[in-house]
């Protein structure tokens, strides 16, 4: 049973100012034993987490309502704010495992705090949510697991609703957070971005007599909920060196695709309208450009696809198969029907089988890039596409229909002096490819990431864009070949 301790406290945090020769040595060497004590305790620190943001949010709320002005803040130093409350979880009436690192303590004291409550408090009614919505999705007190397929080994949860997904930071990637915030804020006020939407972050000190642990974690959007029936997600970098899911790709496979997964299954790249690459190649721009004035890199453009003309059998098919693969892909090939109903594993995936009650994500396409499209034609009574408003886009070589969802998520690696030593040693041991790798200097990433995007990803249209549909089963191939001959046909009347 958990219980609150006291009332909710205020206070200002200490932020280190950037320091580009930091190694964040010590960020490095906790955060293996941190995570591993968190993820054994999800079951545990997930209900206090959501309780501490529940009280916490009602703690702001009623701050905004009945303002005074106290001793805690002054102009200017509102993301160095923090509220906190104090919990106690009774181990052994929760038949909780904490022996391990607990040292058989009946008790064990949760100190949760909210940081820089205020400018995430504006930041979320700016994006569009309310606090009883953002309460909303963290009232059912639990946490669902899901697979980080990333390299830095965060845990990643999703509120039971799955419209945000909470992830654990290293201390320094919440100071930056924190440091940043202000800019960041005013940036989806005066700009369009398509900087990942954070909307909250918070602190839990963990004491227990053998130990003090603190754990970051930052509440972002979900930008590729269930309900988007997404069929393919790749995180891309540009870089061309372990960027690869290897192997047989499978259904769950296709949500952790990579740079060159994404060039070996859409090697002409992906067409779309004309304004939108315009407007999507400047907004990509002015964010890369942004990040690389902070020195920050090892961003991604994640980029969900969901498929109007191909089965999920054809997105198998597509795979140029050798050896071992083909003796997987040909066993799999006796069982048909398993590969055409299979669906990603709840526990490793972003996503659930059951989609029809889920509400849709706070983040879309054509919305954040202020473009409009004639919805009737490229949507065609698709009830999910007029909510969520994708990107609509035809594949180059096969001119099959696609939806696009798009996010630039991780956002807070900074170019410090570890990351300038692996790369001087790149460039020592591999002169030929060092700037293929991911971690490169912010200039060099940028450029890369550019290139990459609307040279190989990214294909502008023009006119050669045949959407007219009036039944979304027909195949935008078959259309563009009945335009033709429609041509044909008039210019033979013509000139009879």
């Amino acid at each position: 049973m958990m219980t609150t301790n006291s009332e909710i406290s205020e206070g200002l945090l200490n932020i280190d100012v950037l320091n580009r020769l930091d190694f964040h040595a010590a960020s490095f060497v906790k955060a293996p034993i941190t995570l591993r004590y968190v993820s054994s305790k999800t079951s545990a620190i997930g209900p206090a987490l959501c309780h501490g943001i529940i009280d916490l949010l009602d703690h702001v709320t009623k701050r905004f309502h009945e303002y005074k002005e106290d001793d805690t803040t002054s102009f200017g130093n509102e993301n160095h704010l923090y509220h906190s409350c104090q919990y106690t979880l009774n181990v052994k009436e929760d038949n909780i495992q904490f022996a391990e690192l607990t040292n058989n303590d009946d008790k064990i004291n949760i100190e949760i705090s909210s940081l820089a409550p205020t400018m995430f408090y504006q930041l979320r009614e700016d994006i569009g949510i309310s606090n009883e919505k953002f309460r909303q999705s963290f009232s059912e007190y639990n946490l669902k697991d899901f697979t980080n397929t990333g390299r830095s080994g965060s845990l990643m949860y999703k509120t039971y609703d799955q419209l945000f997904i909470l992830k654990t930071l290293l201390d320094y990637e919440a100071r930056l957070l924190l440091q940043i915030l202000s800019g960041y804020h005013l940036r989806f006020r005066q700009y369009l971005t398509l900087l990942n939407r954070y909307v909250g972050l918070y602190s839990l000190r963990i004491q227990t007599s053998s130990s003090n642990i603190i754990i970051y974690v930052a509440i972002t959007i979900n930008a590729f909920t269930p309900s988007l029936k997404i069929n393919e997600i790749f995180d891309l970098k540009g870089s061309t060196i372990r960027r690869k899911i290897t192997g047989y790709l499978s259904t769950e496979k296709f949500y952790k695709l990579k740079d060159m997964n994404f060039t070996e299954l859409y090697p002409d790249g992906i067409r779309i309208p004309t304004n939108i690459y315009q407007k999507l190649k400047i907004i990509i721009t002015n964010d890369a450009k942004a990040l690389k004035k902070l020195n920050i890199m090892d961003y991604s453009l994640l980029l969900g696809i969901r498929h109007l003309d191909m089965s999920e059998s054809q997105m198998l098919e597509r795979q140029k198969v050798q050896g071992i693969t083909a003796l997987l892909r040909a066993t799999n090939s006796f069982t048909p029907n398993q590969i055409e109903n299979s669906t990603p594993i709840t526990s490793s995936s972003i996503f659930e089988l059951d989609t029809t009650s889920l509400p849709n994500s706070y983040l879309k396409p054509l919305e954040i890039l202020k473009e409009k499209i004639n919805m009737n034609l490229y949507y065609n009574d698709d009830s999910i596409a007029y909510a969520t408003l994708p990107i609509p886009g035809i594949i180059n070589g096969t001119n099959k229909r696609v939806y696009i969802y798009l996010a630039l998520i991780d956002i807070l690696q900074t170019y410090d002096t570890l990351r300038i030593l692996d790369h001087t040693f790149r460039k020592l041991t591999d002169s030929d490819r060092h700037l293929e790798h991911s971690l490169i200097p912010p200039n060099e990433y940028e450029q890369r990431f550019h290139q990459f995007l609307f040279k190989d990803v990214f294909i502008d249209a023009n006119d050669d864009f045949p959407w007219d549909i009036t039944d979304v089963s027909k195949c935008v191939t078959d259309i563009k070949d009945e335009i033709m001959d429609n041509n044909k046909i008039k210019q033979d009347k013509t000139y009879n």
